[in-house]
């Protein structure tokens, strides 16, 4: 009776609406679809390691100390030196949460302001989980563009076209990934007049703002009271596997929010990793990014360099990050062209990943030595015939 009860009245699993139509993205597709020996031009993964005094005060505390909980939004001491960065705020601890990386913050602000139905402004292109976190918060992406004729530069006409009576959230990267340009001052002027008096909140993406080429960018919060940063050590110190980031505002309601939703998801961040960071802004720390910059910048260089060269194909000048936009809209489909870059051992990530207004492009990440970039355009030049 009872084994028939279970084949015939048991309903069948349905997923989640927040969950129905969430994919892997494809810059995680093409990773996982790589061959033996390929070089990787598609994760978004410093290739520097990560400084040693890090990893010896890492060991220290793992030797040395009880390493067990920490208060939910993180040691007091990181929460200081984290709202420290942001002199104009003038934060205190309750205002920082240190999370598992800049992903978690990202998540949380959105689950923090979110709504069901509530609409967020993205750029197009942007970095795909932002697309998908939107959703899981049941919220609907509104995407403004930075268009490609304009090398992916902001353009504040497309960014108040977007705005709708359902705006709750506009979302700002900068340096940009996948683009590697920088908002200026002007644009993020132009982005708090807009929203001034809308009440709409401004999620800004710093986590790259330590990797910069030119002069260091501006935190959006300086011109909008309404702001959430999401930023963290992942990228300037080489530490994306260490998960240390963090969510900072001036807006009690929406931090509270995040601390309460944090000690839920993950309870705290990594202790060892919480107290080794306290390192993150000491002499050592700040030359440690300075290399990384001198590296990067370099590189971005010599690649955009290499791909007219060997290519005859333009690619846009890195401002900051580590990536660059690599025009291939002469051989065809981005799609296409990736996919023939991967079948000859060279990982690339289609620009459609990262939205319409990139179709056409490849993003190219420059987290390698020379000698393999060159290696790398050359097997792409062979893959396309060039």
């Amino acid at each position: 009776m009872s084994a028939t009860v279970e084949q015939t009245g048991t309903p069948e699993f349905v997923l989640p609406k927040r969950l129905q139509g969430l994919q892997p993205t494809l810059i995680r597709q093409f990773f996982e679809r790589a061959l033996p020996g390929s070089i990787n031009f598609g994760l978004g993964e410093p290739d520097l390691p990560t400084p040693d005094f890090l990893r010896e005060e890492a060991s220290r505390v793992t030797l040395e100390e009880q390493n067990g909980y920490t208060s939910h939004p993180g040691i007091p001491a990181l929460r200081e030196k984290i709202a420290e960065q942001y002199p104009h705020l003038d934060l205190g601890i309750s205002d920082v949460v240190v999370t598992c990386g800049s992903q978690e913050a990202m998540t949380a602000a959105f689950l923090s302001i979110i709504d069901a139905g509530d609409d967020v402004l993205v750029p197009n292109p942007s970095f795909p989980a932002y697309d998908a976190c939107v959703r899981i918060a049941q919220g609907n992406p509104v995407y403004y563009r930075l268009p490609a004729e304009k090398e992916f530069a902001f353009n504040i006409e497309e960014f108040k076209r977007a705005i709708t009576p359902k705006t709750k959230a506009a979302v700002v990267i900068s340096p940009s990934n996948p683009t590697g340009k920088i908002f200026t001052a002007s644009d993020l002027k132009q982005i708090a007049e807009a929203l001034e008096g809308t009440g709409i909140y401004l999620i800004s993406d710093e986590i790259y703002s330590d990797l910069f080429f030119t002069e260091r960018p501006h935190s959006a919060s300086k011109f909008y009271d309404r702001t959430v940063i999401v930023s963290g050590l992942s990228k300037s110190l080489s530490m994306t596997g260490w998960r240390l980031g963090w969510a900072a505002s001036s807006r009690p309601e929406v931090m509270k929010a995040i601390h309460v939703l944090h000690g839920f998801l993950t309870v705290c961040t990594s202790t060892i990793t919480q107290k080794a960071s306290l390192l993150g802004w000491t002499e050592e720390a700040e030359a440690a990014k300075q290399h990384a910059r001198d590296v990067y910048k370099k590189r971005g260089a010599f690649l955009v360099d290499l791909f007219q060269k060997e290519l005859g194909l333009t690619a846009t000048s890195p401002e900051g990050a580590f990536y660059t936009m690599l025009d291939i809209r002469t051989y065809g489909d981005d799609l296409d062209v990736a996919e023939r870059c991967l079948q000859n051992r060279v990982i690339t990530v289609p620009g459609v990943a990262f939205g319409s207004e990139a179709k056409g492009f490849l993003r190219i990440s420059f987290c390698n030595t020379e000698e393999r970039m060159a290696e790398g355009v050359a097997r792409m030049k062979e893959a396309l015939g060039a």
